[in-house]
């Protein structure tokens, strides 16, 4: 058995879902027998991970800190392993600009957007580009932060009255956003796993279904807010196409261990909106939902998640 530190918390502003998910994880380790140490990422967590030097840390931390390489730079720099992507497709896959830029250049779908930094708002008087980004999208669009999760500062814009108020919500959550062309069609998300020694495979495509409309953050977390199917009610050959556009982006990103990639399929093609690393683990997340539906039980989906760490040296991580 190994000794385990669980990381959560952080001071993004998902800290409460990492809770949830780390305590699920916490949870799962102790049934498995591990030697299990949950931490709540501050000021003392270096101190207290070269004091524990457990032989692995399971990272449940969602956003900022925990998502974006940070975190994974920090263990390495410990010698610990880890689990999940390394940092540098941590910053790819957190950085939704980076990341659109990477899919687009592999030839993956992904809607069009235009990028725009507060700093450039300050300094070159970019607010007077809006329109013009706006206008060469269409409406409705979308604005959100570029390295936010959960929906936090995301805004539907339907016409030129909204833009300015839907950029300063989105700044309120970053200093870069970005402005998306809004897709219609089935949301489907592809959760991926990648045991130690084997080739990433799509574990389910799970369709959502929220009944008030919008997949926003009390959808993704409030029990029965959302229905699921599980596999996607789709075509044959666009679950075949889901797959493949699912298991590209993972891999042109640089996952590693496991991800989650979030799509919208428009006429029988996948659109891909996000690329998470971290995904949430909560009772209505979709990662452990597509394990159940598959036949993993929770605890066999952790151990195969600690096991590759386990079995992967930290420093070989891109």
């Amino acid at each position: 058995m190994a000794r385990v530190a669980v990381l959560r918390g952080g001071h993004s502003m998902e800290r409460d879902v990492s809770f949830v998910t780390g305590r699920r994880v916490q949870h799962a380790l102790e049934r498995l027998g591990h030697e299990v140490h949950p931490l709540d990422v501050e000021e003392t967590t270096t101190g207290a991970l070269m004091e524990l030097s457990p032989d692995a840390a399971f990272i449940c931390l969602h956003g900022p800190g925990g998502e974006d390489g940070t975190v994974q730079a920090l263990l390495e720099t410990l010698g610990v392993p880890y689990t999940g992507s390394g940092p540098l497709s941590s910053i790819r896959c957190m950085d939704k600009d980076y990341a659109k830029r990477a899919l687009r250049a592999a030839g993956i779908p992904t809607p069009p957007s235009r990028t725009f930094l507060r700093r450039a708002m300050n300094e070159m008087g970019a607010s007077a580009a809006l329109d013009v980004a706006a206008d060469s999208l269409g409406y409705p669009l979308v604005v959100k932060p570029a390295r936010e999760g959960s929906s936090f500062g995301l805004s539907r814009v339907e016409g030129p009255d909204g833009i300015l108020d839907a950029v300063y919500e989105a700044f309120g959550y970053d200093a870069k956003i970005l402005l998306e062309g809004w897709v219609d069609g089935t949301e489907v998300s592809v959760p991926i796993l990648e045991p130690a020694g084997e080739e990433p495979s799509v574990l389910g495509l799970v369709e959502i279904r929220p009944r008030e409309g919008a997949y926003n953050f009390e959808a993704k977390y409030t029990p029965g807010a959302t229905d699921f199917a599980i596999p996607a009610e789709v075509a044959p050959e666009t679950a075949a196409r889901l797959r493949e556009t699912a298991l590209t982006a993972y891999r042109t990103l640089g996952c590693s261990g496991y991800a989650r990639v979030d799509t919208i399929v428009e006429s029988g093609t996948p659109q891909v909106i996000d690329v998470k690393t971290i995904p949430g683990f909560t009772e209505t997340s979709t990662f452990p939902l597509a394990a159940e539906a598959s036949g993993l039980t929770f605890e066999d989906l952790v151990e195969t998640i600690l096991d590759a760490a386990l079995q992967t040296e930290a420093r070989a991580k891109l």
